[in-house]
């Protein structure tokens, strides 16, 4: 009799023991990522918060069908917030929904390495980012260091399939964003900002991610911040910048979104008012281009870009976020604000979105201007307008990622 009351007993420790336990076991985290748009995305990239993770790597579990995708870790700022940051390589069907266990390894230890990882090579902001589709260049030279521009800015692009480089000689080919104090006055860019303040944030199999703020001698009214982002197995990379005046200043020229080329296309491509694309000749016959001096395009296009038929290749800017707020409300000082395609010296041309568009302007304190653009890096013309209209659509519309424990 004593035994069996010892057993009970013994029973009902365990069991209260089990108890305590599971009340210090981490709650299963899930995931639910949804396509909204009705497009297949073979790749994309999504950042997913985890609590209580610290690992270099964690990994998502697909409930439906046991699939398992790595993560890596993103660098933070803070490493004692309570979530951490990893992104994930997603593939999803239109319209479909796929929910994941959060794990902190493979179940099944199949981990696989990438099979197109982001290559990096330099240092500090003198690097070149390489993926399955290009190269980008972000050394200067001699004849650019003479000109007080420093690395880290977009000085050309090599599109490895068509074996050709991008770029405008003795210059970078990413100018923006410039500014322009008197109308004989000195041009100057983010790219004259000293590397102070300059640092690449991000550096994993994945994504790349360099970002740099300051101020250019001369036009110290301006805090400018800038940052370009790279992915491995996708067609495009991505630039956000501000320019934020912290004083009055008197300019005659404000712009950013500039992309300046030697003589590497044959066409201008754009929407027009209607939205069907356009082409308009950039070398030949130049009246139709002549005439965006005098009528632009709207300085809200969707998209804008330089191709080459012949050849088969080209280079699109995609305006995702534009928002021109100043400090205190309303509108930051603006003056024929529009989209224009210009000739430049060599046979060069280029793109940008003019903010002043040379006028002796008063920007007031306060005035700031917000910009993001992804450049779609074309390796062949097949379906351009469906491949144009599926990127801005994807890059506007991401794919939608909820906790459902929340």
């Amino acid at each position: 009799m004593k035994s069996k009351i010892n057993a009970h007993i013994l029973i009902n420790i365990c069991l209260v023991v089990l108890l305590l336990g599971c009340g210090n076991v981490r709650k299963k985290e899930e995931i639910v990522l949804t396509e909204t748009e009705g497009i297949p995305r073979q790749l994309e990239y999504v950042t997913i918060k985890s609590a209580n993770h610290h690992a270099e790597s964690l990994f998502l579990k697909d409930v439906a069908t046991g699939d398992v995708i790595r993560g890596e870790k993103l660098a933070q700022e803070n490493p004692d917030q309570d979530t951490t940051s990893y992104i994930f390589p997603i593939s999803i069907s239109a319209n479909a929904k796929r929910t994941f266990s959060v794990l902190d390894s493979d179940p099944d230890q199949n981990e696989k390495p990438e099979e197109h990882p982001l290559q990096v090579s330099g240092e500090n902001m003198a690097i070149t980012v390489e993926n399955e589709y290009f190269v980008a260049d972000f050394n200067t030279n001699s004849s650019k260091a003479k000109k007080g521009l420093y690395p880290g800015q977009l000085a050309g692009i090599f599109i490895k399939k068509k074996n050709v480089l991008l770029k405008r000689e003795q210059n970078n080919m990413h100018w923006a964003p410039n500014f322009q104090k008197e109308q004989s006055g000195d041009y100057k860019t983010i790219g004259h900002a000293n590397l102070d303040h300059a640092k690449i944030t991000q550096n994993n199999p994945y994504k790349l991610e360099m970002v740099k703020e300051g101020r250019v001698e001369g036009y110290e009214e301006i805090d400018l911040w800038g940052k370009y982002e790279f992915f491995a197995g996708l067609p495009y990379f991505m630039y956000s910048s501000t320019m934020s005046f912290n004083e009055d200043a008197n300019l005659f020229l404000l712009r950013n979104n500039e992309m300046t080329m030697d003589k590497l296309f044959t066409h201008l491509v754009f929407p027009d008012s209607t939205g069907k694309n356009k082409e308009i000749i950039l070398y030949g016959d130049e009246k139709e281009l002549d005439s965006l001096a005098n009528a632009p395009l709207a300085h809200d296009i969707h998209w804008v870009g330089f191709i080459n038929k012949p050849l088969g290749y080209g280079l699109i800017s995609l305006q995702l976020y534009s928002d021109n707020t100043h400090k205190n409300g309303g509108e930051s000082t603006l003056f024929g604000h529009n989209m224009k395609m210009t000739k430049s010296m060599n046979e060069g041309r280029y793109w940008d979105r003019r903010l002043i568009d040379n006028h002796n302007t008063l920007v007031s304190k306060g005035s700031t201007y917000r910009e993001k653009n992804a450049y779609l890096v074309l390796d062949d013309l097949d379906d351009i307008d469906g491949k144009i209209a599926n990127y801005f659509k994807c890059l506007s519309h991401p794919i939608v990622i909820q906790y459902p424990s929340e």
